[in-house]
This record gives structure tokens, sequence and C-alpha cells, in this order.
């Protein structure tokens, strides 16, 4: 216990020290905003001769400089003024970083001038800009912000679900972790403020966990030993500001932070029922008044109220009208209710009853201010999430609409599309239907030539051969009508299609095949000519027995050769013979059979051919 004692005295003597520098620490302070002075003097100097001379982007870039100095200046309505003035001369600019920079900042201007309606409205329109750049860090901060300000004015719940909701956007930005443990932070003071002690704790200890930064670990510690305190975990409390008071940066935090801390160790030992002596509570007394810590030195004037109540009551009512008074100067009603609380249980008589009225007063005041504020930034909370909900809404309209005129579109191209493809499909049916129609009507003519014709022909030789008395020549004549009308029926018989269709082709080969003339084939095989569709196995066949056909008839060739071969799924075809050619080719009558039949299956044909030459034919199509 001894130890204790003279280490807590020493850490004493050097927070004096410290204090011994405090002035000069000031004075250099008051130096290093003389630069920030001059640059708002000259800023707005130059401000004014950019918007007299119409500059805008040298006002835009020089009113950001008006906004950082005149907050650092803590000038908040000059921050708020041009602030706004500048939101006015970036519409239109696309410049979305100078809009979220702006509007933070007329929100940090609100934020000092206590107005907090306000405050969450520039917070909120400056985070809107945020999500729009996808910048993750600048989001969580701002929402870290926003549930901050909500936590002030006890919406503590609706506070948690904004922390939260900034938790979501964690990246690996090294600079987000301070803004994590800041966010933890609030999260824990809300469960502190609803009685939620252990919870509270959980996020203390997240905030501990997570930070890197010494000085900001023995902030988050500190508000841990005063949830264990709230909770009358004593022991639990002074543990951890025996730690922090024994931790190596503890003389490196801030004065404000460091004296609150002494101050919540001596009262904890105090409450714990550890021997206490007052001039602890004093020297950190004078500590706190060595740098204006008013609201310090009425946490001060409270613990030592306290310690007094037992042991002497006029000390207690002393230091209790003390804490009254200065709660009442610089206007803390909160500390003012506590200080009033204290005396009711000293003070005697009239007196009682008189302070009991002004508490009665004062705690009225307090609520309805509060009721105020709260409602203020309930409402423009709510207005916000009602003009979220109508952008949405109109979004979601907006979206409905492009897309019905994208499904209106679509339905036109569609219908475009599917009459062009119903055309095409259309033309290409008829093709087939002329082709069958013709395949059709030259078997049946073949088969009317041959069951008729040909047999009455037939017939009129037996009854010339039978008659001594008939004309040669005139029976020669016959016979070569009869000749022809079997050509013709041979030549518009049916094609048989299909897996036999390969050795049907070959057949009319071989049938052309003679001792004048031999057609030799190549690649048929390759080409798998089974696999054609029925129209055009049957426009392959009557397109090449006509080539043989007219080669027999006119060209006295000895040798054709016809070649098959299959290129990026198309079926390519070349006849060639050796006969005597044609020196003016023309394109008629049978050529142009062979291109009417080629066309309707989608192909096309070529011819060529010189006097001596020999003939040659190339037609392809898609298999």
């Amino acid at each position: 216990m001894i130890r204790k004692i003279k280490g807590f005295h020493l850490i004493l003597i050097i927070s004096l020290l410290i204090n011994c520098k405090l002035e000069k620490k000031i004075d250099k302070t008051q130096k290093e905003k003389l630069p920030c002075i001059e640059r708002l003097e000259k800023s707005l100097k130059d401000y004014e001769q950019a918007k007299r001379e119409s500059r805008k982007e040298d006002q835009i870039s020089l009113g950001k400089r008006i906004v950082y100095c005149s907050f650092e200046l803590k000038q908040y309505n000059r921050v708020i003024s041009y602030g706004k003035e500048i939101i006015n001369l970036l519409k239109g600019s696309g410049d979305l970083k100078s809009y979220s920079y702006v509007y933070y900042h007329i929100g940090l201007g609100y934020r000092y001038l206590k107005q907090n309606d306000s405050t969450y409205y520039y917070y909120t329109k400056s985070n809107e800009i945020n999500v729009k750049l996808q910048d993750s860090l600048k989001i969580m901060e701002r929402f870290y912000n926003i549930a901050s300000l909500e936590s002030e004015e006890e919406l503590y719940l609706k506070s948690d679900s904004t922390a939260i909701q900034g938790l979501k956007y964690i990246s690996n930005n090294p600079k987000s972790n301070n803004i994590i443990c800041s966010i933890y932070n609030c999260l824990g003071i809300n469960s502190r403020n609803q009685g939620a002690y252990d919870k509270a704790i959980k996020y203390y200890n997240l905030a501990t966990e997570t930070t890197n930064d010494s000085l900001r670990k023995i902030r988050y510690m500190g508000n841990k030993a005063v949830v264990y305190k709230y909770d009358k975990k004593y022991r639990r409390a002074l543990d951890i500001y025996d730690k922090i008071i024994k931790n190596s940066f503890f003389n490196k935090i801030e004065l404000k932070l460091k004296f609150k801390i002494l101050d919540n160790y001596t009262y904890t030992k105090y409450l714990l029922g550890e021997k206490v002596h007052v001039n602890d509570f004093f020297k950190v007394q004078r500590l706190k008044d060595s740098i204006n810590n008013y609201a310090g030195l009425i946490t001060n004037y409270s613990y030592i109220s306290d310690y007094f109540y037992n042991k002497n009551s006029d000390k207690s009512l002393f230091y209790a009208q003390k804490m009254y008074d200065l709660s009442r100067e610089i206007e803390r009603p909160n500390d003012r209710i506590e200080a009033i609380d204290k005396l009711i249980n000293l003070v005697k008589g009239n007196e009682i009853r008189k302070y009991a009225n002004e508490r009665s007063y004062l705690k009225d005041s307090i609520i309805d201010a509060r009721r105020k504020s709260r409602n203020k930034l309930v409402k423009t909370i709510y207005n916000f999430d009602l003009l979220k909900e109508q952008k949405l809404k109109a979004e979601i309209k907006t979206e409905q609409q492009k897309l019905q005129k994208q499904l209106l579109g679509f339905a036109v191209i569609l219908t475009i599309l599917s009459s062009i493809v119903y055309f095409f499909y259309r033309r290409e049916k008829t093709k087939k239907e002329k082709a069958i129609e013709v395949y059709n009507t030259e078997t049946r003519l073949a088969k009317k030539i041959h069951d008729e014709l040909a047999n009455d022909v037939y017939a009129v030789m037996s009854t010339l051969q039978n008659n001594s008395t008939t004309d040669t020549r005139l029976l020669t004549r016959v016979e070569k009508i009869y000749a022809q009308t079997r050509d013709i029926s041979h030549e518009n018989s049916p094609v048989l299609t299909g897996e036999q269709f390969e050795s049907f082709l070959k057949q009319l080969f071989v049938d052309f095949t003679n001792d004048t003339c031999k057609v030799i084939h190549k690649g048929l095989q390759e080409v798998n000519i089974n696999e054609l569709s029925k129209e055009k196995q049957i426009v392959v066949y009557r397109v090449l027995q006509e080539l043989l056909v007219n080669m027999k008839k006119y060209s006295e060739s000895s040798l054709v050769l016809i070649t098959f071969s299959l290129e990026k799924n198309m079926l390519h075809v070349v006849y060639q013979d050796n006969g005597k050619g044609i020196e003016n080719l023309v394109v008629k009558n049978g050529l142009q059979n062979m291109e009417t039949r080629i066309k309707s299956i989608g192909g096309f044909i070529t011819f060529e051919s010189k006097q001596g030459k020999g003939f040659q034919a190339k037609f392809q199509f898609k298999k």
C-alpha cells in the first residue's frame, strides 16, 4: 500500500513539472495559429478578387482554404457561410470530392454550434457523395460521425444501427484502423448508457484489441474502468487504472485525460474502501485548475464532497456548493442537478425545498430542451429517410420505365427479326416446296412417258417390224423416238435418298461409263453425302445427272472427273470433262435449270469452257 501511495505521489510531481511547461506550450500553439490567420486573410482577399473576375475554379479552391482556416480558428459561422457559397459554385461541376469535403465542414461548423439537426443533414449529404465515390474510408468515418451525434441525443438504438452500418465498409486501408476503434468505442458508450455493462465491456475490449495506438489503448481502458465503476466492480476498475498509470505512454497522453484518470483512480480507491488522503484529490484539483479544465473541476468537487460526506458535513457541503456554482456558471445543467442532489442531503430547513424546486424546474427544462433537440434531429432523420425512400421509389420507377422501354424496343426488334426470319424461312420453304414440286412433276412425267408414251411407241414399232412393207428409214426414226422417250423417263425417274443415296449416285456414274467414256469420282465417301437433307441430295443428283447427259450428247468426252470436298461445313463439287468444249459459253436452258436447282438450296454454281479444252462446272452449298 505504501509503495502504491509513493508511486502515485511521484506521478503527481511529474504532472506538476509538466504543468510548469504548459504556458510555454500554449504560447507555441498561439504562434502556430498565426500562419493560419495570415492564410485566411490572404485567401479572403484573393477570393473576392476571383469573384469579381468570375474565376469560378479559383473561387472554389480559395473557398475551401477559407473553410479550413476558419474551422482551425474556430470561426464556425464563417465555415458555414462560405461552405454554402462553395456548394452553389460547385453545382454542375461534377467535383464530388469537393462536394464531400465542403458538406462535411459545414456539418462540423454546425456541430460546434450545437445544432445537431443541421449537423446530421450535412454529414449525411457528405456521405451520400462518399458512397458515389466508393470511398470506403470516408463512408466509415462519416457513419461514425453520425452515430456519435445520435448517441449524444440518446438515440442509442439508431446510433448502434448507424455504427454497425459503418463497420460494413471495413477495408485493408491501414488508416481505417482508428475509425474502426472509434466505432467500437461509440457502441461501448451506447451500451454503458443503457446499463448493458457486459456488452459495453465487450465493445471496449474490441476497441483496445483492434488499435495499434498505445494512447488510444489507454483511453479505451479508461472507459472500460468507468463501466466497472458504474457496475460497482471497483476492484476490476482499480486494476485497470493501475495498468494505465504504469504504462510507459501514460505521461504522453493529453493532460486533460491524464488528470481525469488520476482523479478517477483516487475516487475508485475511495469507493473500494482503500485508504485515500484528501490531498490526493487536492493535487489533481490544482492540476485541472492549471489547464482551465472546468468540467474536470466539477467532477473533482463532486468526489471531494463524497469523500467528506461521512467525515465532515460542512466540508462536504462546501464542495457540493462549489460544484453547484461552477456547473451553473459554465452552464452544465446535468452536473448542476447532481450538485443539487448532494446539497439536498446536506442542507436543512427551507433550503431543502428551494433546491428541490430548482431541481424540478431544471430537470423539466433539461428534458424539454433535450426533447426539442432530439425531435429536431429525429425530424431531420425522418425527412432524410423519407427523401431516400422517395428517391428510391423514383429510381425504381425510372428503372421500370427504362425496362419497359427496353422491353418495348426488344419486342420491336424481336418482331422485326422474327419477320425477317419468317421471310427467309418462307422463302426457303417455298424454294423447297417448288423443288419438291418440280421433282414430283418430273417423276410423274417420267412415269407417264414410261407407262403410256413409251409403250405406245413400242407397240407401233412392233407393228412396223411385223409389216414386211414398212420403210426401213421410218422404222429407224421410230426406234430413235423410242430411245429418246426412254432416256427422258430415265432422267426424271425417282431419286433414292437417305442412307442409300451414295450408292445410288455411284450407280449414276456407272450408267454413264462405257467403252468410249469413263466417269471417275473422287472424295465422295469422305464428305458423308448420305447426311445431306433429302432436298439437297435430289438437287446434287439432278445437277450431276444433267451435266453427264449434256456430256454424252454434246462434248464427245473420253474422261469425266467429279470431285467432292468439304471445307468449313461447305460441300464443294467440281465436274470436269475433256470434251470439245464451247467457245462462247451462254448460260441458258439446261444450265439455267442447274443454277435454279443450286440456288434453291442456298448455293451457287459456275461454268467454264473453251473450244477444245473441255467443260467445267463448280457448285457449293452449306452442308
